[in-house]
């Protein structure tokens, strides 16, 4: 589903002036809201939409642009916060286009795996668990930004574009052995993966392939991983 409509139906949501917002949230940005509401809105936002307390979502969440085109028109844009935990029982795939939205999680996040792609944008105050494979196709103009830990059983950038990562803990680790380093770059995604999500050059992880197989929760890691 489109993003805004997904928020709207978390439940009471409040809407902050900016200023306010910036005060109580900013901390959970890489620069602040300030430079984000510059940088992606063109400093345009006059508030932000918060929503009070955790988020439990059954099953896989998709939220973000269906197609590739701008979206950030008749108010469909702008900062999103989950002023908690967001708690994801599945997959969360987070695609945006055009810089459209932002999700801000001042609490921890807890997923079963993750591919967020494009221009999404999504900050973590807490620590990000992934008990499965986090997979970046994001563009030089999107953003993962984790205040706290991340754990996860591999991070893959399925392709070969080295996006933004900003994680402010410690770099990814295992989730059943903390001193387990996991691949955040996916350098070698020909051990990294199944074959049959190879690219054409088979180097690189196929987004498309791999964004199909973690919807129908088919695995994607070679064994060993």
């Amino acid at each position: 589903m489109t993003f805004t409509p997904w928020f709207a139906a978390l439940g009471t949501i409040d809407r902050v002036p900016f200023a306010e917002a910036a005060d109580r949230y900013g901390w959970c940005a890489p620069d602040g809201f300030a430079d984000t509401n510059s940088d992606y809105f063109g400093g345009d936002l006059e508030e932000v939409l918060v929503h009070h307390g955790t988020v439990h979502h059954s099953g896989d969440l998709v939220i973000g642009s269906e197609t590739h085109q701008p979206v950030c028109h008749g108010g469909d844009c702008g900062i999103h916060v989950v002023d908690g935990d967001l708690t994801v029982d599945g997959t969360l795939i987070f695609t945006e286009w055009d810089q459209a939205n932002v999700l801000v999680v001042t609490g921890d996040v807890r997923l079963r795996g993750l591919l967020i792609e494009d221009e999404a944008h999504l900050y973590v105050g807490g620590a990000l668990s992934i008990e499965g494979l986090l997979v970046s196709g994001l563009s030089h103009g999107g953003m993962l930004a984790v205040a706290g830990d991340t754990t996860a059983s591999a991070c893959l950038c399925a392709g070969p574009v080295r996006e933004s990562m900003i994680l402010f803990g410690s770099p990814p680790a295992h989730p059943q052995d903390s001193d387990r380093l996991v691949d955040l770059t996916g350098v070698d995604q020909t051990a990294l993966v199944l074959p049959e999500f190879l690219d054409a050059s088979g180097q690189w992880a196929d987004r498309t392939k791999v964004r199909a197989a973690l919807r129908d929760g088919r695995p994607v890691l070679s064994d060993g991983f």
